[in-house]
C-alpha cells in the first residue's frame, strides 16, 4: 500500500513539472508573439507616417529616362544590323512607333514594380523591424505625431527624395531635356512645389523634444531619432536604389526580347525609303 502511493505521488509530482513547464513555455511563447506583435504594429506606424510620393515620382523619372535610352540604343543597333542605313533615326515616324511600342510595355513593369509602392513599404518594414524595438520604434510613431515632429518627418521625406534624383544624376544618367519623360518630371516638380521645407529659425525653442530626438548619441536607446535618420538615409536608400537598378533591368531585357515585336515598323521604314 505504501509503495503504491510513494509511486502515484511520484507519478503526481512528475506530472505536476511537466505540465507546468508547459504552461510556462507556453506562457514564454504567448508573451514573445505579443512582444513580436507590438512591435511590428509600432513599425508600421513609423512606416505609414512617411510620404513616399518624392521617391516614387523621383524613381519612376529616373527609371523611365534609363528606359528611353535603352529602347533608343536598341532601335539603333537594331537598325545597324538590318542595314538600314543613315535615315533610320529618331525623327522618322516609324521609328517614333517603335520606340512608343517599346515604352508601352516598359511602362507595364514600371507600374507593377516600381509605381505601386508596396516594395517601399517592405524594404522600409523590413530594416525598421531590423534596427528598432518596439518601445523605440513606438517612441518614433508617437514623436512624428507632435507639431515638431511632423516637420521633422516632412524634412526626411524631403531629402529622401532629393537622394532619389541624386543617385542618377551623380552617375550622369539624367538628362533634364529628354522629351519623352517631360510628363514624369512635371509630375514630380508639382509634387515637390508643395512639399518644399521651409525655414524655421525658432523650430528648436519652440519644439525642445524634436531638438532632443536628434541632438544626442546614435548608440543611445532612449534617443532613436538620429539612428532612425541615419538608417533611412544609407542602408535603406540602397535598398531603394538596388530596386531601381533591379527595375531598370528588367524594363532593358524585356525591351531587348521586343525585335519581333516592333520588326513591322523597321520593314515599313525599308519600303518607305526604297520606293
Amino acid at each position: 500500500m505504501l509503495k503504491t502511493m510513494t509511486r502515484s505521488h511520484a507519478l503526481a509530482a512528475m506530472l505536476f513539472v511537466v505540465c507546468s513547464n508547459v504552461a510556462m513555455s507556453v506562457a514564454a511563447e504567448t508573451e514573445a508573439e505579443e512582444t513580436e506583435r507590438f512591435k511590428l504594429e509600432a513599425v508600421e506606424q513609423v512606416v505609414a507616417s512617411h510620404d513616399n510620393v518624392l521617391i516614387l515620382k523621383g524613381g519612376e523619372l529616373m527609371v523611365r529616362q534609363q528606359a528611353v535610352h535603352a529602347a533608343a540604343k536598341l532601335l539603333a543597333q537594331w537598325g545597324r544590323e538590318q542595314n538600314l542605313g543613315m535615315l533610320w533615326w529618331e525623327d522618322r515616324p516609324e521609328w517614333q512607333a517603335a520606340k512608343a511600342q517599346m515604352l508601352s510595355a516598359a511602362d507595364a513593369i514600371l507600374q507593377a514594380r516600381f509605381i505601386e509602392d508596396a516594395w517601399l513599404q517592405r524594404i522600409w518594414t523590413r530594416y525598421t523591424m531590423e534596427n528598432f524595438s518596439g518601445e523605440q520604434a513606438s517612441a518614433i510613431a508617437e514623436h512624428f505625431k507632435t507639431e515638431g515632429g511632423i516637420k521633422q518627418r516632412r524634412l526626411m521625406d524631403w531629402y529622401l527624395g532629393e537622394f532619389t534624383l541624386f543617385y542618377y544624376t551623380f552617375t550622369g544618367r539624367f538628362d533634364y531635356n529628354t522629351q519623352e519623360t517631360q510628363t514624369q518630371l512635371i509630375s514630380l516638380q508639382k509634387a515637390a512645389l508643395s512639399r518644399i521645407p521651409t525655414e524655421d529659425v525658432h523650430f528648436s525653442k519652440r519644439n525642445p523634444e524634436a531638438y532632443a530626438f536628434i541632438a544626442c548619441s546614435p548608440d543611445s536607446a532612449n534617443c532613436p531619432g538620429l539612428k532612425y535618420w541615419k538608417m533611412l538615409a544609407i542602408p535603406m536608400m540602397g535598398a531603394v536604389y538596388r530596386h531601381m537598378e533591379e527595375v531598370t533591368r528588367a524594363v532593358e531585357a524585356e525591351m531587348a526580347r521586343m525585335l519581333p515585336a516592333v520588326q513591322p515598323h523597321l520593314d515599313e521604314f525599308r519600303r518607305n525609303t526604297q520606293s
